[in-house]
């Protein structure tokens, strides 16, 4: 037997196995993934990017996608709470994720302060660096607490207010602020800061939003022509 063949059946044993357990796990994972058994194809893919069958960049973006489907595929707030607990703590922190897991439990007429402690990571990451997030994921966060501004909380409307008074010409974050002061029976100040962010807010939903705020605060001091001008403006909004 030559130098050559002895060294490569010695390099045989070792290999060979890795690569028919790495081949196992692909064929695994594509299974799972066309059966729909959605944890399945997620532990698989883990398992993958432990062993080295997975780029990081690969393993991000198949484990994030199943992640995806499976909340996206959750019936009631209890299972999406189960899947959240779940997942790992560096998922948990991924803003496609908290912000399409605190959609999601709101479709489900979950806790509101449960969807805010799940966006939080993302709020952040977005008042330390808003260039972080892409244009849409932003776009997402502020619909996203829009959504969940029910039973606002005293340290939410203090984290939004020093968010707003250290960007004060951001309309997002104004309108951001009127909310939370809507939510905490603020309302001159709600008003105040609703108003000077509505005209300026370049997202049609974040604007029909700030104007439907504004006019119910109108109707709420009997003021009939505030009132008449804001609903008018909210229905402007509307998607042609």
């Amino acid at each position: 037997m030559t130098a050559t063949r002895k060294k490569h059946c010695a390099a045989w044993p070792s290999s060979h196995p890795a690569r028919r357990a790495t081949m196992a796990l692909r064929i695994q994972l594509k299974a799972s993934r066309l059966a729909h058994e959605t944890q399945s194809a997620l532990d698989t893919a883990r398992l993958l990017a432990k062993h080295g069958g997975l780029s990081p960049e690969a393993a991000s973006s198949i484990t994030r996608g199943l992640i995806l489907e499976q909340l996206q595929h959750t019936h009631d707030a209890e299972q999406l709470q189960r899947v959240w607990s779940g997942l790992h703590a560096a998922d948990r922190h991924t803003p496609d994720i908290a912000l399409s897991a605190a959609r999601k439990l709101i479709e489900l007429q979950g806790d509101a302060s449960v969807a805010r402690s799940w966006l939080q990571p993302v709020w952040e990451q977005l008042v330390s660096d808003p260039q972080s997030l892409t244009a849409l994921q932003t776009q997402r966060f502020f619909m996203g607490m829009q959504q969940a501004m029910e039973g606002l909380d005293a340290p939410w409307l203090a984290r939004i207010e020093a968010a707003q008074r250290a960007a004060p010409q951001e309309p997002r974050l104004q309108y951001l602020a009127g909310m939370a002061c809507v939510q905490r029976q603020l309302w001159g100040k709600g008003e105040q800061l609703l108003q000077a962010a509505a005209p300026r807010l370049s997202d049609n939903a974040l604007r029909a939003s700030a104007w439907k705020a504004l006019a119910v605060l109108a109707e709420q001091r009997e003021d009939n022509a505030a009132a008449a001008h804001a609903w008018r403006q909210a229905a402007l909004q509307a998607p042609l």
